[in-house]
């Protein structure tokens, strides 16, 4: 460990030396790539039209970044070129040209009693605001341009201080017929309100202008990263392969997601994916399907208390007029193959649009775990070790259909449908071994156990979305039904041996079939008020239902002949109804902003018609953020979640898990109360973060009942005393030139104690860790991209047990291909080091526990996406809501 410390503190010395030594140059550079530099320095945007800055140079010192302020940096870096620029909002900039036709465009001047103030909207033939649209403000009398803006993101323009005069407005956005209004006059001292310019799409795409933002690949907010992964090399692989390059995501040995550990919900496009299906549609998702990934670290009020992060996965959108699409193949092996091929078709006419994908994963998935249990019960321990592998063979189905219809310029309603279908078979076979500690191998029991799990989940989902007065006024109303069904079938043969392969006797074959059945409904309405001076309020309600039932079939072979064993079958119901509302009032003043949030819920719980809950909770959440100047703010944030436990946990199932090991749900599992506590800063590009986290009520799988004579382990999930976590969080970005970037992130030290009783004794244990990840991207052409990742985990601690680090390195290649519409990606996992393998350990007295689980995750992949279409056209995104309740499934 000392080593890769001492090697990675050596490359951050040399990486900063060579950084330093960069910014001492002042030779002519390209002025995107200055652009570029001021952008990721300043954390913001610039938006300009391609010819006006593709083919200027300017000296340009990055040491200025650090001196000066952004308005000063860019009148040095604009004016002699000819160039203006105007402020659109805290975060985007548009750049113009100085000189346009016959004039000159005047920069914009303060109000006085002199002038008057010019605004207006532009939006396209389906009443759709066109955001970053240009507008020239022209003199009626000889066309000659008097000033020149963008429109914001709602489609709305202002000239503020305008000379007296008689004018019209002319608008340019790539893909559009231009638009002019009326001639009109503006009096000194007054507003003009232009009316509405409505804008028509040529029948082709405009090649020559290309408008162009120009966005760090990590973005820094105030309750968030953003990574910017299209066109990325990181963008290689499958999602899960994305996430494990993602600052402060840990991908676990069953590829579960955590967000700087703590709880966290999974989201595509706004969507939440049910937390059991999560691991397959990540698996199924290209990651050259995905534009950015959020990662929210201090969710507001707005989503569902049972989370402590929030990981938003956004896809590209087929957002065009027309028919468009695209299609995308990926393949992966290891000892294993996987195999992905889905596409999506959009049609979008006037205020119609239609959209459906599909996909198709066939895949063998290997899992296996080395486990040995010692029980000291008697003065010579016994030791009873269990060996299995499970190879699945998969075929992950998934599809969408949906439609959307725009109402005059500021309603959509729309439908979506989406579902996956899951069948997964294959053998199970286990290998348990008895014997005294330190003595020989007494017998061997032989279990050829095989599984045939099928499994489909289908979301209906209406929505209704309502933008008035320029953005200030949202309202979106959603509705969603979900039919969840699975059903997984056991059999256990099996046969006693003794070392010698002799057999001692053949036990009872048993077998087991498992099924669940879930109807889930949810009503929500989200409501928000932007006032003026910066303040906005969010509000919403939400009421979902859930009915679920399960059944356990235990066969037990009789004279040849299965039969049900009623004391280990059982028929569950539950039902469960939530109903929840939040507030949030944000205020932003010039240096500051203040969010504060309130959520409410009341649940109430029926399980097996006999077991009742009812409770009623308030969450409150707090953000604060100071803005010291353009390199410095500190923010403070407090959240309260709940996290309550998986639907089929609360039933009083059991269920073998093999001969010896046997698991039992928990009627009385109470819910997880977690507060935590967030104060970090942003010193130039180092961003810190110290959260504090205090956990009420953790739940963890536990050993409830050992057997000692038939060495039969009973478990279940059993709820925990307080515990905490205490950790710093670092993200440290690096550019050493323009064709290389580091992002640097991880946990420098963390600290964590856990306490629980097992046996009805207590227990603790407490731990430090830390985690280091290092992203090296090279652009080595304008076509080709590599991404080189080394990352590397301590040991740590997490209920009541004590789990083993792990390193490697990754790395990916990115090729464009076909002028942009095609990318071809190849990929490596775990290049370096021997395959990282999963340790477990457990000690409660008389009882033990090692595992060691691993799976075939040293896998070499390629992928190709191609698209094709035109004119981009932005469409919102879709989202469902039924959050919590999926990740219960």
């Amino acid at each position: 460990m000392k080593k890769i410390i001492s090697f990675l503190a050596l490359l951050l010395f040399f990486s900063s030396g060579i950084y330093a030594f960069s910014l001492k140059k002042t030779s002519p550079v390209p002025l995107a790539e200055a652009l570029k530099k001021i952008s990721e320095h300043y954390k913001i945007n610039f938006l300009y039209e391609e010819i006006n800055v593709s083919k200027k140079t300017v000296e340009f010192n990055p040491q200025l970044l650090k001196e000066e302020k952004l308005t000063k940096v860019l009148e040095q870096l604009l004016g002699p070129l000819s160039l203006s620029w105007y402020a659109i909002d805290a975060r985007n900039y548009a750049i113009y040209p100085t000189k346009i036709g016959k004039a000159v465009a005047t920069p914009f001047k303060p109000d006085s009693l002199t002038t008057g103030k010019i605004k207006g909207r532009v939006q396209d033939q389906q009443y759709l605001p066109l955001q970053f649209s240009t507008i020239s403000l022209l003199h009626a009398k000889d066309s000659t341009v008097s000033a020149s803006t963008l429109t914001d993101t709602a489609g709305v323009y202002v000239f503020p201080a305008i000379e007296a005069g008689r004018y019209l407005v002319r608008t340019d956005l790539m893909g559009y017929r231009p638009a002019y209004s009326k001639s009109f006059q503006l009096n000194k001292n007054e507003e003009a309100i232009v009316e509405t310019l409505l804008m028509g799409t040529y029948s082709q795409t405009l090649k020559e202008v290309k408008i162009t933002a120009g966005k760090a690949l990590i973005e820094m907010k105030t309750d968030r990263l953003v990574m910017n992964v299209e066109n990325s090399a990181l963008a290689s692989g499958n999602s899960v392969q994305l996430l494990r390059s993602a600052p402060f995501v840990r991908v676990g040995s069953d590829n579960s997601v955590s967000l700087q550990g703590k709880k966290t919900m999974i989201m595509i496009d706004n969507r939440p994916v049910p937390e059991n299906t999560v691991t397959f549609i990540l698996q199924s998702l290209p990651a050259g399907n995905i534009s950015k990934v959020e990662l929210i670290t201090s969710p507001s009020a707005k989503y569902d208390a049972a989370y402590g992060a929030v990981i938003n996965i956004t896809t590209k959108k087929s957002e065009v007029e027309g028919l468009t699409g695209n299609i995308n193949l990926d393949g992966s092996t290891g000892k294993y193959s996987q195999a992905v091929t889905n596409g999506m078709l959009t049609y979008k006419n006037k205020g119609l649009t239609v959209y459906g994908a599909a996909g198709e994963t066939i895949e063998q998935n290997f899992f296996s775990n080395n486990a040995e249990r010692i029980l000291r019960a008697n003065e010579t321990p016994e030791v009873l070790g269990y060996n299995w592998h499970r190879i699945s063979n998969n075929k992950i189905t998934t599809f969408q259909g949906g439609t959307e219809l725009a109402i005059g310029k500021d309603q959509t309603i729309g439908a979506l449908a989406e579902g996956i279908i899951y069948d997964s078979k294959g053998p199970w076979p286990t290998i348990n071994t008895f014997k005294k500690l330190g003595g020989p191998v007494d017998s061997i029991l032989y279990t050829n156990a095989n599984f045939n799990l099928d499994l489909s989940t289908y979301n209906y989902h209406l929505n209704y979305h309502l933008l008035a007065d320029s953005g200030k006024n949202e309202l979106s109303i959603l509705g969603t039904y979900t039919p969840f069904q699975r059903k997984l079938f056991q059999s256990f043969p099996s046969q006693l041996n003794r070392p010698d392969g002799t057999a001692i006797n053949t036990p009872q074959t048993y077998e087991m079939t498992n099924t669940t059945a879930l109807n889930f409904y949810l009503g929500q309405v989200d409501y928000t008020h932007t006032f003026d001076k910066q303040l906005k309020l969010e509000t919403g309600i939400k009421y979902q239902h859930v009915n679920s039932r399960s059944t356990i079939d235990y066969q037990l072979e009789t004279n040849g002949q299965m039969h049900n064993v009623p004391e280990y079958s059982s028929k569950n119901k539950l039902k469960e109804s939530i109903a929840g509302a939040y507030g949030i009032l944000s205020k932003d003043w010039e240096k500051d902003k203040l969010q504060l949030g309130i959520r409410v819920e009341n649940t109430q719980a029926t399980f097996a018609d006999n077991v009742s809950q009812e409770y009623f909770n308030i969450f409150p959440t707090l953000l604060y953020q100071h803005t010291i100047n353009t390199q410095h703010n500190f923010s403070l944030s407090y959240k309260r979640t709940i996290s309550r436990a998986p639907y089929n946990e609360l039933v009083p199932y059991t269920v073998y898990l093999n001969k010896y090991t046997i698991e039992q749900g928990n009627p009385a599992l109470k819910p997880e109360f977690d507060d935590i506590y967030t104060l970090s800063t942003n010193i130039k590009k180092l961003n810190i973060a110290l959260s504090y986290t205090s956990a009420k009520n953790m739940s963890a799988l536990l050993p409830t009942k050992q057997d000692y004579i038939t060495k039969v382990n009973y478990a279940s999930r059993q709820n925990l005393d307080p515990s905490y976590d205490l950790s710093m969080y670092v993200y440290f970005p690096l550019r050493i030139n323009s064709w290389w970037e580091i992002q640097n992130s991880g946990t420098p030290i963390g600290y964590n104690k856990v306490h629980g009783k097992v046996f009805n004794e207590p227990y603790h244990l407490s731990a430090f860790h830390s985690d280091f990840k290092s992203s090296h991207i090279f652009k080595l052409s304008e076509i080709i991209k590599l991404q080189v990742d080394a990352y590397y985990w301590t040991p740590y601690v997490q209920v009541l047990a004590n789990f083993s680090g792990y390193k490697n390195v990754d790395a990916a290649l990115m090729l464009d291909l076909f002028g942009g519409k095609g990318q071809l990606r190849i990929a490596g996992n775990q290049l370096i080091f021997k395959r990282n393998d999963f340790r477990q350990r457990s000690d409660f007295g008389n009882y033990s526990q090692r595992d060691m689980i691993n799976t075939d995750s040293k896998r070499v992949s390629i992928g190709f996406n191609y698209k094709f279409g035109k004119t981009k056209i932005k469409s919102p995104d879709k989202k469902l809501g039924n959050d919590e309740s999926m990740r219960r499934l």
